[in-house]
């Protein structure tokens, strides 16, 4: 029986790491496309209005996205389909609620000052927020389906359907449109954007609870929701988007050249860690489940597994990159093979994460998320510190080590927080 597991379990990661490293070549094909045939000014309006849509879609759910996978997984197993949908249902009405709220401010600012710097991103906001609800309600509905236990319906059609979508309207339009107006492609993007929401929505459709629920039990759950789900959203902002903080900081310190290597060695940090992500979340909705119903020895167990396997997964791909470093970089051109002490400083932080385990969740499973954000800010300051102390010594290198020692300190006080809040220890050797 365990060892049927295990095989589900490692084809299963297998399959969803496979699928995140297509979806990532996806991207990149058609950055490096949009670039080649459209031009940069093109490709800088593409990127404003995915960074736009990103942060957007963060904030719109109120963190009500960050807690689904936890939710759904617990309300299974208590047997209350009734509750589970009637927090789908609140989620996506918050959504579409915050979106209206943010449209409307939106228009309203460019309305009091046309001629304002604030105009010239007009064109981008109109396509940006309605492209950030729709990611918001992916996210949301991708959260729910990976809590009913169901990771290739909730995460594929983001993680796989919509970068192939995106390269081939691009090479569509590269290959008959050459000389295509901005607001048409991003248009194209954010029609992709709501065919992916639309497709979640429909496969959370088949499996989504039914039934009336109890309006007593309803407020009462809702004030739960409202007292975990805020801090989730800016844990979720800091932890989803903590590469793109250090990437603004070191463009206030560097040159180009330099940020663009740094760009491309956190991107390959974010393609290793795909693994540890599928893995993650084949395991913890099912850790989640143990604990609502209190079986505390399945939960340790699971979460035992998962950081097990995560470390000696985060060791193959941190040996990987050591090895084939150089060369991945040289990809790029040969001047970007002297970031290979950057990138391999920076890789440094999946083998420490994984060997302590996912303390983040555990913590917000037990209701301790606000101790979660608190590490958070706190790695923050501790990256820019010593950024600021190390960058006119060590140049570049400096943002790697700040972004490590971010990362141990908020792995090293995680790990303690879980094992001293809730009694687990995460980490492997437990």
């Amino acid at each position: 029986m365990r060892r049927e597991f295990n095989s589900r379990l490692f084809s299963g990661m297998a399959f969803l790491t496979g699928a995140r490293i297509v979806g990532s070549l996806c991207i990149f094909a058609t950055t490096l496309l949009i670039t080649r045939q459209f031009g940069a000014d093109m490709m800088a309006k593409y990127a404003v209005y995915l960074a736009i849509a990103s942060v957007l879609s963060v904030l719109l759910p109120c963190g009500f996205h960050a807690i689904g996978s936890m939710l759904a997984a617990e309300y299974v197993s208590q047997d209350n389909p009734a509750m589970l949908r009637a927090y789908i249902g609140y989620g996506q009405k918050l959504i579409f609620g915050t979106g209206l709220l943010v449209a409307g401010t939106a228009i309203l600012l460019f309305s009091i000052w046309p001629d304002s710097q604030l105009h010239k991103y007009g064109l981008i906001s109109a396509f940006a927020v309605p492209s950030a609800v729709a990611m918001a309600l992916i996210y949301f509905n991708s959260s729910i389906l990976i809590g009913l236990q169901h990771p290739f319906a909730g995460q594929l059609p983001d993680m796989l359907l919509r970068p192939l979508l995106v390269i081939l309207v691009t090479v569509l339009f590269a290959g008959f449109v050459p000389d295509i107006e901005t607001w048409t492609f991003l248009l194209a993007a954010t029609c992709i954007f709501w065919v992916t929401a639309s497709l979640l929505w429909l496969s959370l459709r088949r499996h989504s609870g039914s039934g009336p629920v109890d309006p007593a039990s309803f407020k009462k759950e809702k004030k739960k929701w409202w007292q975990i789900a805020p801090s989730w959203a800016l844990i979720t902002l800091l932890w989803d988007y903590f590469i793109e903080i250090q990437i603004l900081l070191a463009s206030l310190l560097f040159a180009s050249f330099e940020i663009a290597l740094l760009h491309i060695c956190f991107r390959m940090r974010q393609l290793a860690g795909f693994g540890m992500k599928a893995l993650y979340s084949l395991l913890m909705p099912k850790v989640f489940a143990a604990n609502a119903i209190e079986n505390d020895s399945e939960a340790q167990g699971l979460i035992r597994l998962s950081s097990r396997v995560a470390f000696v997964y985060a060791l193959a791909a941190w040996t990987a990159v050591a090895l084939a470093g150089p060369f991945l970089l040289g990809l790029f051109g040969e001047q970007f093979r002297q970031g290979h002490e950057v990138l391999m400083i920076i890789m440094a932080t999946l083998p420490i994460r994984a060997l302590f385990g996912p303390a983040p969740a555990v913590l917000g499973m037990k209701r301790n998320q606000n101790r979660v954000l608190q590490i958070l800010v706190l790695a923050l300051f501790v990256s820019i510190a010593v950024l600021i102390a190390t960058h006119q010594s060590v140049g570049l290198t400096a943002v790697a080590i700040g972004y490590l020692a971010a990362g141990v300190v908020s792995t090293l006080l995680m790990w303690f927080s879980a094992r001293q809040k809730t009694g687990i220890n995460c980490a492997a050797w437990a």
